[in-house]
């Protein structure tokens, strides 16, 4: 973790120094590509930065490091029989949602992400989440789901007013192709179906896939972040859900990192030069830009002078210089929570199955039957707070 994080740093450094002095008349030709992490050079150029980290000292902001849970509409998960580690950790990307007045612009389901072989590109697959659609009715039997085809298996009907669960096989059969339900006997004149299912969309690729790099394109309203751990053939997913629910806890700190620059040139006014107006830069403008995205610079301070022969014999020079930074930035792993609960239920799946067999008379002698009516549990089926976690914290799980 301290060498991603202190990579990572300094490659913020680098590129922010080096847009500055692109802009400098007389250096932008000769320093803009020298300012870098190691003396790796062909040959010793004219000026140059070198950056390097000296020091860092954790800082523990809680004793087992945890911060908190995130909240989000899009939580990552892995796909049985898959590594699943192309994607390091997903965001919601605020832009997207507020350019689209506030709500998420991917619809609710599940989102495939297909690593091509040669690892560099991905499709992705949407499986489409549809919930309490009222089924077309075609006849005293025969309706029609909207989305066809649907992903066997993924339908659950109900008997509106009354919410009451139908089992395929049991109540009805259906045709995932067509989208075509057949009861087994005929509604009453005042009741309805609602179904839930998932529906395959049309795919969308190929993306262009690069290491170390994020995607906000392929789901919009969702931020890709890609690391090094690419391999083709992977295949993972994306959960989206209508509302924003528990996706992942939060395990951070602190580090205070120092870094070292040091200041290479061959004359030494152009040495005083480049470390003068560098320094006002970190710390006069860099400071409040970088203090945005989590890097906050503590503290600026010169180092000395040295002298490095270029040619003894010309009695020509280097002139050195140094000065270091202290900045303080967090750090944060994500752990996803991938088991939601959507729905519960008063019944076990047997129950539930044979209840559905009964007729209306049976049902108005349900109590006693020794059925269980939901409203006599005491059960709030608006929210259910979990009383262990409601202890501790309110982040609590919550059943609706």
């Amino acid at each position: 973790m301290y060498y991603f994080l202190t990579e990572a740093l300094k490659n913020r450094f680098i590129r922010e120094l080096r847009n500055f002095w692109s802009y400098h008349p007389k250096y932008r030709d000769t320093i803009v590509d020298f300012i870098q992490t190691k003396y790796s050079f062909r040959e010793r150029p004219q000026t140059g930065i070198i950056l390097k980290t000296s020091s860092a000292n954790h800082v523990s902001l809680a004793a087992d490091n945890f911060q908190g849970t995130l909240w989000s509409h899009a939580h990552l998960a892995k796909v049985q029989n898959y590594p699943g580690l192309a994607v390091e950790w997903i965001r919601e990307d605020q832009l997207a949602i507020r350019a689209n007045q506030g709500e998420f612009p991917s619809a609710p389901g599940i989102y495939y992400i297909d690593i091509q072989e040669d690892g560099k590109s991905f499709y992705v697959d949407p499986l489409i989440d549809v919930f309490n659609e009222n089924v077309m009715q075609l006849g005293a039997t025969e309706f029609l789901i909207e989305n066809v085809p649907i992903h066997a298996g993924s339908q659950k009907l109900w008997v509106m007013p009354g919410n009451v669960r139908l089992y395929e096989g049991v109540n009805y059969t259906i045709d995932p192709a067509t989208g075509e339900i057949t009861l087994f006997e005929a509604l009453n004149a005042q009741n309805w179906l609602a179904v839930d299912y998932r529906y395959p969309a049309e795919s969308t690729g190929p993306w262009a896939l690069r290491e170390n790099f994020a995607n906000k394109n392929a789901i919009p309203g969702v931020t890709l972040a890609f690391g090094r751990r690419v391999e083709g053939g992977d295949r993972l997913a994306v959960v989206i859900s209508r509302r924003r629910q528990p996706a992942a806890q939060e395990f951070g700190g602190r580090w205070d990192i120092s870094l070292d620059f040091d200041v290479i040139a061959r004359d030494e006014h152009a040495q005083m030069e480049i470390t003068d107006m560098t320094i006002q830069y970190i710390w006069g403008v860099l400071r409040s830009h970088l203090s945005t995205d989590g890097i906050e610079i503590m503290d600026v301070s010169m180092g000395g002078e040295t002298e490095e022969a270029y040619d003894e014999n010309a009695d020509d020079w280097y002139f050195n210089a140094s000065f270091s930074v202290t900045c303080q930035t967090d750090w944060a792993l994500y752990v996803p929570l991938n088991a939601t609960i959507r729905r519960v239920e008063t019944q076990s799946l047997e129950q539930a199955m044979e209840n559905s067999t009964l007729t209306d008379a049976e049902l108005a002698q349900a109590e006693q039957m020794g059925l269980v009516v939901v409203e006599n549990l005491g059960l709030d089926l608006k929210s259910w707070d979990d009383p262990f976690f409601a202890k501790y914290s309110k982040t609590y799980e919550v059943i609706k």
